[in-house]
């Protein structure tokens, strides 16, 4: 208890929770912290001083608590890792979610244009319109790169992880990248890019940036977005 208590603490002082939950959901490590906190001094409290032995842990027991202790090792260690152009290409790009419809239910709560309004626009002409996106429009995105250029000017894939609960329902959505007025490739897999530039109708439907300007920078403190915005 005092080892959890621990971890949710520092996981709520530390800014890392954004990695592991969706903005929806990390309430559930501050109240997790304070809770489990006051739970562990409580339960201290009342065990002090009492005179009860207690048997040698037995093996099933010790394997238990090794479980309940494993996710604490895997959290810290993976502190700051964030997914990448590997769980977009073998785990996550085939769940036949409609884009479209989630960009349209959002549409209304949308501040600024991103990956799933354009990718949305793409495939709904009449969303298109609503959001105002078009061949022409001037967006500004950032993302890391999900799918490289072969070329220093071949188009690659740029792309955010939206969560909603957590990280485990994360759901990629990528916008193709023309960068043949700017070049600076080859573009590799998980680089971090600023990338401003104009929509453009891509063969086979849906838009495409070509890019005037393209800015490698250090992957963001919360590199993933939520459906809420």
């Amino acid at each position: 208890m005092g080892t959890w208590s621990i971890f949710l603490v520092w996981l709520w002082l530390s800014d890392n929770v954004l990695r592991y939950l969706g903005p929806h959901t990390v309430w559930v490590v501050s109240f997790g912290a304070i809770a489990l906190s006051l739970s562990t001094v409580v339960y201290a409290w009342l065990s002090h001083g009492s005179a009860e032995t207690h048997a040698p842990v037995s093996r099933s027991v010790a394997a238990g608590m090794i479980a309940m202790l494993l996710p604490i090792a895997v959290g810290v260690t993976m502190a700051n890792a964030s997914l990448g152009a590997l769980a977009a290409s073998n785990k996550l790009s085939s769940r036949g979610v409609d884009t479209a419809a989630l960009a349209r239910s959002l549409a209304s709560d949308s501040s600024e244009v991103s990956f799933l309004q354009i990718d949305g626009a793409g495939k709904d002409k009449e969303l298109s319109g609503t959001l105002g996106l078009h061949a022409g429009s001037q967006v500004s995105l950032t993302g890391l790169v999900m799918d490289p250029s072969s070329t220093a000017k071949g188009p690659f894939e740029l792309g955010r992880f939206y969560i909603s609960c957590c990280v485990a329902d994360a759901l990629p959505v990528s916008v193709t990248i023309d960068p043949k007025l700017v070049g600076g490739g080859p573009y590799e897999d998980d680089k971090w890019y600023s990338v401003r530039g104009t929509l453009v109708d891509e063969d086979g439907g849906g838009y495409a940036v070509e890019a005037g300007v393209i800015e490698g920078i250090p992957e963001p403190q919360h590199p993933y977005l939520s459906f809420g915005g």
